[in-house]
């Protein structure tokens, strides 16, 4: 587990109990360019002692799960249960969980404790959206990040109404093609929440592209 001076900003702490190069395959993915420039085995495999660190954490934490890899793509798939038995048992965490398959998500006993999520980083990925809504999930969220476009125009983004966090964040590194968020597309997502009283967490990275404060909240 890496925190609590972790540079997400919304956890305290990130927790990879799967280890490996994630198959997903994200152009921007910070992750895919740590492994490749460090050489890190690329094997996707079980790490059973970071399975069980969140269980020797007595301070409760917020503790975002699988911030290197899609923990419900179908290869990781046989090893969902052991990872939500460990938030099941260690009851003073909450477990964030965020997905680009909400998917698998719905057929799954979600504990109490576990924040389920989506990352919509483009319109054609709101279809997400439709399925979060069947997950059984106390709190349930999604990430616009990296934020690449402008969304309101979409009908289904009314129903954001029904969630209890939104995140919004900017594309990291310098990779060519690079899409840098533009000020109006931030301020129709912050409006919506607002009209829907949704707590919204604006990442640090938007302070370029933002001339205002930067909303940081939490789920209520």
């Amino acid at each position: 587990m890496n925190g609590p001076n972790n540079p997400i900003g919304w956890t305290d702490y990130t927790w990879n109990p799967v280890k490996g190069l994630c198959p997903v395959g994200c152009p921007y993915c910070y992750a895919r360019r740590i492994y490749k420039r460090f050489k890190y085995d690329p094997t996707i495999r079980l790490d059973k002692k970071e399975l069980y660190a969140p269980l020797k954490l007595k301070k409760p934490a917020k503790i975002f799960a699988g911030s290197t890899i899609e923990l419900f793509g179908d290869m990781i798939h046989p090893w969902i249960e052991d990872i939500l038995n460990v938030a099941f048992y260690a009851t003073q965490h909450s477990f964030q969980f965020l997905t680009k398959v909400p998917r698998v998500m719905r057929d799954l006993d979600i504990p109490e404790n576990c924040w389920c999520g989506v990352t919509i980083e483009r319109d054609n990925a709101m279809y997400r959206l439709d399925h979060l809504h069947q997950v059984s999930a106390n709190i349930k969220f999604i990430s616009f990040e990296p934020l690449h476009g402008n969304f309101i125009s979409d009908r289904r983004f009314d129903s954001i109404a029904d969630l209890d966090w939104i995140i919004i964040g900017a594309e990291t590194g310098n990779r060519k093609g690079k899409i840098v968020p533009r000020e109006q597309w931030i301020e129709q997502i912050v409006e919506v929440a607002d009209q829907g009283d949704v707590p919204i967490f604006m990442k640090n990275n938007l302070k370029p592209y933002w001339h205002g404060t930067l909303k940081q909240e939490f789920p209520k």
